[in-house]
């Protein structure tokens, strides 16, 4: 049975009006972020459908197909959302059904945890983003190949216990790391929350697995003669350099770098301000300092909507990921040259001029005037987010002790 996202990526032009009584669906609608159309939200289209396994109506994932992504004013994503809602609508009305074979197999024990593990996966596709997919692919894969190993994959969904989860995180402990167990952990919960709503398990038993503490070995902060040497060597190359001062002065990270097109740079208003997909919104608005300002005032261009970074003359059809790999590259070769260790990354420039910046401010101003400053510059959604991120790399260091010793 092919995947509700393989199904609505075909057009469908033909309507289909018949209606049944005791429809085992509630037709699609979409939410628009309130009343206001706020874009900072994630639009989708939400419908449910009966639970084969409880007999009730259920609440089904929501479909997004790259929506928020794609489309930055509300009358063009209002107007794709319209378009999958009524493509969706058809596809029920034709009998389409969002529990595929394995859970009618469920409730006769017959549903096998690789089997639910593969379709969960096809399910959880539909909401993430490009550069989510490989590391929940790899990880999906991983504990499958665990599960054959151990001849755990033909063990029924809904008999599948929690000590085999544990037993496999033990052994990513062993063989990497406590943040490794951790990112792992993430996946797998994610995965079993949605067959524990789809009714294919009794409970997702993998959330209540404690996290492991983890010492971060990479990013590490850069030192003010390690940036002279830095920025000495990357100088020769005006493109990587250009990149690596949107991380260090507008402190993007290096995937939403490469997200920039020259019609996200407002460049001619006061402020001059930038619009990007970060981590936390799907549309950011920050401000660009005069000190990059003056970069980019010369930056020539034959297309607004073409990328600033492109690895090529193609590079507008090039995926995020493969253009941020491509930069990543060009520093790896720069740092290789200067004999700095893995710890050291283009994110590392990001940790060291927040820290920069934190203390500056510090300095003239109070505790909570610092955060409230540095959340808008950082784009942190939350104080407990930034104070987090502020501890992991060491950004507030003690006043002098020694007077006390």
């Amino acid at each position: 049975m092919l995947s509700l996202l393989e199904i609505l990526k075909t057009e469908y032009s033909n309507e289909y009006s018949i209606e049944m009584p005791n429809l085992p669906y509630k037709l699609p609608k979409i939410y628009h972020g309130g009343d206001e159309y706020d874009l900072s939200k994630r639009w989708y289209v939400y419908y449910s459908y009966v639970n084969p396994a409880t007999g009730k109506m259920q609440r089904q994932p929501p479909v997004y197909m790259n929506v928020n992504r794609d489309y930055e004013t509300a009358k063009d994503r209002l107007a794709r959302l319209k378009l999958i809602k009524k493509n969706l609508a058809d596809l029920l009305k034709k009998g389409f059904s969002p529990y595929p074979d394995i859970v009618d197999d469920s409730m006769q024990g017959k549903t096998t945890i690789k089997n639910a593990l593969e379709w969960s996966y096809k399910m959880k596709v539909a909401t993430l983003a490009e550069t989510t997919i490989p590391d929940y692919k790899s990880k999906k894969n991983q504990f499958i190949k665990y599960l054959e190993k151990h001849g755990y994959d033909v063990l029924p969904s809904g008999e599948f216990p929690k000590q085999y989860v544990q037993n496999y995180l033990n052994e990513i402990i062993l063989k990497n790391s406590g943040k490794t167990h951790n990112n792992h952990k993430v996946v797998l919960s994610s995965l079993f929350a949605i067959l524990k709503s789809n009714g294919m398990i009794r409970d997702n038993f993998i959330k209540d697995i404690d996290n492991q503490n983890h010492t971060p070995t990479k990013n590490k902060s850069y030192s003010s003669k390690q940036l002279e040497e830095l920025f000495e060597e990357i100088s020769k190359d005006e493109k990587l350099l250009l990149f690596i001062q949107f991380v260090c002065y507008n402190f993007l990270r290096p995937i939403e770098v490469v997200r920039l097109k020259f019609e996200d740079l407002i460049i001619n208003e006061n402020p001059a301000y930038l619009q990007v997909k970060t981590k936390n919104k799907p549309l950011k608005t920050k401000i660009i300092p005069n000190v990059m300002l003056s970069l980019l005032q010369n930056l020539k261009y034959d297309n607004p909507g073409d990328f600033v970074f492109k690895t090529n003359d193609k590079g507008i059809q090039t995926k995020e990921v493969n253009r941020r790999n491509y930069f990543s590259d060009k520093f790896w070769e720069v740092k290789d040259k200067l004999k700095f260790g893995e710890e050291y990354t283009i994110y590392s420039f990001r940790h060291t001029f927040i820290t920069k910046l934190f203390r500056e401010f510090r300095k003239e101003k109070t505790e909570l005037e610092t955060y409230d400053l540095l959340m808008k510059v950082t784009g942190h959604s939350t104080l407990k987010a930034l104070k987090s991120y502020l501890r992991d790399i060491d950004a507030e260091l003690a006043e002098d002790y020694s007077k006390f010793l």
